[in-house]
């Protein structure tokens, strides 16, 4: 059985737009170049829009317009190099740079990341400096089409909207939804019987794997709620940005994408459960 769901990423990004609440970093992924091109640029207009008394990306001030025809001097897209069309650590080290001088005409700076999960790690750690620290009145566009593919770090500072329309649903997935807001909820629990209960129900590594990405995304909307976002999340990342710290929340996104890598490891699923479960012990 299935039950085919329409992603809420593309309402949620427009209604945090509208809301000004755009946090400083963002990851747009899609299959589709042309997508990303479109939020990318519709971000860009959304930074240095000149219209203060209306809709933000208005289309018609100079500012939006000059993002439209790409040449707006304080929205810059990312050179890419070689075959693969890659960022290089170069590059961004001159953004990290740029990234610290005052905006010209507009109050905001933007920087377009093309092709961001291709970058070398020295490339994406050089990047995560900056963006751990950001300058004030900066917006960070990482395009691509996986954001796995990206260190989990970064992805732990940024907000992943997901702009391919519909995503299917089976069985399986919406159980490992399920179990994955068990242990949410069970991380903050006193006693750990529940959280003992909820990860050591996980009897094989697929489903692991299923249960890892939904708590990534509890633990990622708690942090961004906790970092002064405004989207709407969800009663269990509500529960957790009210009782665990954010340096916290960064430590239990950082052992999930350590536990999806050991999930790729052919790790016996007894013991990855037992980890599991005495590493997010400790970090509540």
């Amino acid at each position: 059985m299935e039950a085919v769901l329409r992603s809420k990423d593309e309402r949620e990004l427009l209604s945090l737009m509208k809301a000004n609440r755009i946090p400083h970093g963002v990851i747009l992924q899609s299959s589709q170049p042309v997508t990303i091109q479109k939020y990318a640029q519709l971000l860009s207009q959304w930074a240095v829009c000149q219209n203060d008394a209306g809709h933000k990306s208005c289309g018609e001030c100079s500012g939006c317009l000059k993002v439209l025809s790409g040449n707006h001097i304080d929205v810059y897209t990312a050179q890419t190099a070689g075959k693969l069309e890659v960022v290089s650590v170069d590059e961004i080290r001159h953004i990290c740079s740029d990234a610290y001088i005052m905006p010209n005409e507009a109050t905001a700076k933007v920087y377009i990341l093309p092709n961001a999960e291709k970058m070398q790690i020295a490339a994406q750690n050089a990047f995560l400096k900056v963006l751990e620290e950001p300058p004030q009145n900066i917006l960070f566009i990482l395009c691509c089409a996986n954001a796995e593919q990206l260190l989990g770090t970064i992805r732990s500072r940024a907000m992943v909207f997901n702009l391919d329309s519909t995503q299917v649903f089976d069985e399986k997935i919406l159980e490992a939804q399920v179990r994955a807001k068990q242990i949410a909820t069970a991380i903050i629990e006193t006693k750990g019987i529940k959280l003992l209960e909820a990860t050591g129900s996980i009897n094989d590594r697929g489903f692991a794997r299923l249960v890892m990405t939904e708590l990534s995304d509890i633990i990622r909307q708690a942090l961004i709620t906790r970092s002064g976002g405004s989207a709407k999340v969800c009663n269990e990342a509500k529960l957790i940005q009210r009782r665990i710290h954010r340096k916290n929340l960064i430590e239990i996104l950082e052992t999930i994408n350590t536990a999806q890598t050991r999930l790729g490891q052919n790790i016996n699923i007894g013991l990855f459960t037992a980890w599991l479960c005495a590493t997010l012990r400790r970090q509540k």
